[in-house]
């Protein structure tokens, strides 16, 4: 016959003093790598939620050609440079961070899924490369000899599904309920406050991001959308590129910025919803039917937006051999080629120390802009402002 449910009433179940106690001394570093740029107000909370103290966590900082020099001595046979960077941030937790005060714990998730906005897709997995990272970092920093039990720390890298609440929740009590010496009441309760945490910075992200299209339409100026995977909101891994197009009057909007109201989306979107071409706002069948990687599906939406917005431009990036991004790069291009979107597409961005020849692909496409709306105000006859700057500038 069918279930009967009831609910039930019953006293929240805490851990023992001396349990709670201990969490407050207790110190955990996190390294500032890969997805933990998109689910770090999640482990950050969590962990709060928990009785860790805020100056307790501990994240590594930005990747920089210095941290690289002092860290990057580990081998990895990836070519991925995001993925190589994550050994460098392990370092220094271990050396630099521990020398000020002694951590007991790095957290490195293996992050198998994340959750998306996206709808009809085929899964919300992340790159296998970057799920995996965290095992390759813990066989490289044990292979000689264990210096994470040489330092007194311990590695937990132990996975983790976004996509699933109920999941999420048994396995962070697989990984912390013994550790932490919490209750199934308090994980389940601290993991309500970190998918809350999320909640909160992706909705004041999206406010930016619509105050920021919403203001170069008034202006009449141009908005630089970064079509990204989460990492590349690092300046060390981005290679100081967004830096520079700001620098010349552009400014940047992240694909986690673009406003998600499906009301304030529809007018973009109405003609392909009218045809019947796509479901809802959030649907990329009619481009990719194989979107089960959560971030390249992301990234084919975003540029779906960019091609329907007057004044986006596009700057694409991806980092050496990325193989999630490799099939849509075909798809991205037509996209903004038939809409006749500018973009800069800057693919296996680490190869070769490129910070020279990023400079002069950013200024030189920071000049074809120039042009471009120039041309369009003589052609619609209004004054539009441009950031003056040259290719020689």
């Amino acid at each position: 016959g069918p279930v009967r449910r009831r609910p039930v009433r019953r006293a929240f179940v805490r851990s023992t003093d001396a349990a709670r106690a201990r969490r407050a001394e207790l110190r955990i570093g996190i390294p500032r790598v890969l997805n933990h740029y998109m689910v770090a107000p999640f482990l950050r909370t969590y962990l709060e939620s928990l009785g860790i103290g805020s100056r307790n966590i501990v994240f590594s900082d930005a990747s920089s050609e210095d941290l690289w020099r002092e860290s990057g001595k580990y081998g990895s046979v990836d070519p991925c440079f995001p993925a190589k960077v994550t050994l460098a941030h392990l370092h220094q937790l271990l050396h630099a961070k521990q020398a000020r005060r002694p951590l007991d714990a790095i957290w490195f998730p293996c992050i198998t899924h994340t959750a998306s906005f996206l709808s009809h897709i085929l899964g919300s997995s992340t790159c296998p490369v970057l799920a995996g990272t965290p095992k390759v970092a813990r066989a490289a920093f044990t292979k000689e000899r264990d210096r994470f039990a040489a330092a007194g720390v311990a590695f937990i890298d132990r996975a983790l599904n976004f996509e699933l609440p109920a999941l999420l929740r048994k396995q962070l009590f697989e990984t912390w309920g013994e550790r932490l010496g919490i209750t199934e009441d308090e994980n389940d309760w601290a993991c309500e406050q970190g998918r809350a945490a999320m909640a909160a910075c992706n909705q004041d992200l999206q406010a930016r991001g619509r105050a920021l299209l919403d203001q170069a339409l008034r202006d009449n100026r141009l908005v630089l959308l970064m079509l990204g995977r989460p990492y590349h909101d690092d300046p060390g891994v981005n290679h100081e590129v967004l830096e520079e197009f700001q620098a010349l009057g552009y400014p940047v909007l992240s694909l986690r910025a673009i406003p998600k109201d499906p009301a304030w989306l529809e007018p973009l979107f109405r003609d392909d919803l009218r045809s019947g071409r796509i479901a809802d706002v959030f649907d990329i069948r009619d481009v990719w039917p194989e979107n089960y990687s959560v971030n390249s599906a992301q990234k084919v939406w975003a540029a779906k937006f960019a091609a329907r917005h007057s004044h986006v431009v596009v700057l694409d990036l991806s980092s050496f051999k990325c193989g999630q991004d490799a099939p849509t790069y075909g798809l991205i291009d037509k996209i903004l080629a038939t809409s006749r979107t500018p973009f800069l597409t800057l693919h296996d961005l680490d190869a070769n120390k490129p910070g020279g020849s990023i400079k002069i692909r950013v200024r030189t496409f920071a000049y074809a802009l120039e042009r471009y709306w120039e041309r369009l105000a003589s052609g619609g006859g209004e004054e539009v402002a441009v950031p003056r700057h040259t290719a020689g500038g």
